[in-house]
């Protein structure tokens, strides 16, 4: 702003405006990224509320609020109260320090300064490796050492990622599902801790997020090349979201496709019987050849020693294969058909129930009990609210169970330690959760109407 135009001003306007530039400025040189994510922040609540009734986008907007706030204040926080000659920076999650770590160490890798060897191997290890690293240390090269400043972008990723499937869910089951959906998002304990993390889960989220809302309005549009945009936008995702996670690609193809077909189906009666008859016998053809199942058990075991590997690092664990596998990764190879079907089905019963009340090892656990409850209570509802779902946009509620299938099979397959589950699982929840409270909002409204006619008889 020019002198002529703070000139122009009343005086009390002149000093807020010159104090506001003279705050921003102090907290930019603070923290660029968190400048940054302020101003995604603000652009969320715009688009949050955009096109709703005046009384549901103040409501919504100002929970958005809360939520940005929340996030600010435990992220200055963790700034304020951590001793900073005793360690670099803060962290919530082990994975996260290291996360942190190796991104600097490729920058300063990038930039010429000099690292430890033992630093420069661990910077290029293949564990636990993302293209995302990259990303932040490209960050940390434009604006230095920023460990704060990521998480506050991490929480904008997320946010973003919330905000679209709000309004992607509200378009298609209304403003009851759509709230309650959001509220979970925004406040469930274990989704607000890594969302504010400066881990690959928020712009994984985030990714997901835009492709399963592209993937409808692709769907739906009758125009040709929003379509080709569409499509193109799509495979750009997947190999983003292949990028950050492995097994990212599968999952948006069959996420996101599988979604797509059965949401095209359920429109087409007569194409979907068809369908529901001829795929068993296409899968039963396929998997008859021995290269087939040759491909599919080396897949198998690849995510099996993926799941050694998880239960051989420090903290808790669970177990899915055979005992005698355990000893020797190598052993894996020669799992035998019954091993491997076990292994299946113990990977698919831990996911979804794992860490049980009664096999909890610690007290930092034991806090985790409530939000086990309520993971069971959507488990439990997801049935219900998948079939109210279908019976209100289709195609929204295939692409989001599809999605969250997707997820949900490779972590299951894969996990091996209890508290990556926890976060690895919120990778699903997300997508998961519309159709549980659509659920809920089905069942409630039967109590009501049983009670109503209870009392009208009496």
């Amino acid at each position: 702003m020019t002198d002529a135009s703070i000139a122009g001003l009343p005086r009390r306007s002149a000093f807020a405006v010159i104090a506001a530039g003279v705050v921003v400025g102090i907290l930019y040189a603070l923290s660029p990224l968190t400048v940054w994510a302020m101003l995604a922040f603000a652009f969320l609540i715009w688009l949050i509320g955009a096109d709703l009734p005046a009384d549901e986008r103040t409501r919504v907007r100002a929970i958005l609020l809360v939520a940005i706030l929340a996030r600010l204040a435990v992220i200055a926080g963790a700034w304020l109260f951590t001793d900073h000659a005793r360690v670099p920076f803060a962290s919530f999650f082990g994975d996260e320090e290291y996360f942190i770590r190796r991104a600097t160490w490729l920058r300063n890798v990038a930039l010429g300064i000099p690292i430890h060897n033992a630093d420069l191997i661990y910077a290029y290890d293949e564990y636990s490796y993302t293209h995302y690293l990259y990303v932040i240390a490209s960050i940390e090269a434009l604006v230095g050492f920023a460990p704060y400043g990521l998480k506050a972008v991490s929480a904008a990723m997320y946010l973003a990622g919330a905000v679209i499937l709000f309004r992607l869910a509200r378009r298609a089951y209304g403003s009851g599902v759509a709230l309650a959906g959001l509220l979970v998002l925004l406040f469930l304990p274990s989704l607000f801790a890594w969302s504010i993390a400066a881990l690959k889960e928020p712009p994984y989220f985030l990714i997901g997020a835009l492709a399963c809302s592209i993937t409808v309005a692709t769907m739906r549009t009758p125009s040709l090349a929003r379509k080709v945009v569409g499509v193109l936008s799509l495979c750009v995702a997947a190999a983003a979201l292949q990028s950050i996670r492995d097994g990212g690609l599968i999952i948006a193809i069959l996420g996101l496709g599988g979604g797509a077909i059965v949401g095209w189906l359920a429109y087409r009666p007569r194409a979907a019987v068809a369908f529901a008859l001829l795929v068993p016998l296409f899968v039963f053809g396929l998997f008859s050849r021995p290269a087939v199942q040759f491909r599919a058990a080396q897949e198998i075991h690849r995510a099996a020693k993926l799941h050694w590997g998880h239960v051989n690092t420090p903290g808790y664990s669970y177990k899915t294969l055979d005992p005698d596998l355990y000893p020797e990764k190598s052993a894996i190879d020669q799992m035998s058909r019954g091993a491997t079907w076990r292994f299946l089905v113990r990977s698919t019963v831990e996911y979804l129930t794992a860490p049980r009340p009664w096999t909890i090892e610690s007290r930092a656990a034991l806090a985790f009990v409530p939000e086990l409850m309520f993971w069971y209570c959507v488990l439990a509802l997801a049935p219900v609210g998948l079939i109210v779902a279908l019976r209100r946009d289709a195609l929204v509620t295939a692409i989001l169970a599809g999605y969250a299938f997707a997820v949900a099979a490779l972590v299951a397959v894969t996990g091996g330690n209890i508290g990556t589950l926890v976060r690895h699982r919120g990778l699903a929840l997300p997508y998961l959760i519309w159709l549980s409270m659509a659920g809920a909002q089905f069942l409630l409204a039967c109590a009501a109407r049983t009670t109503q006619k209870d009392v009208a008889w009496r």
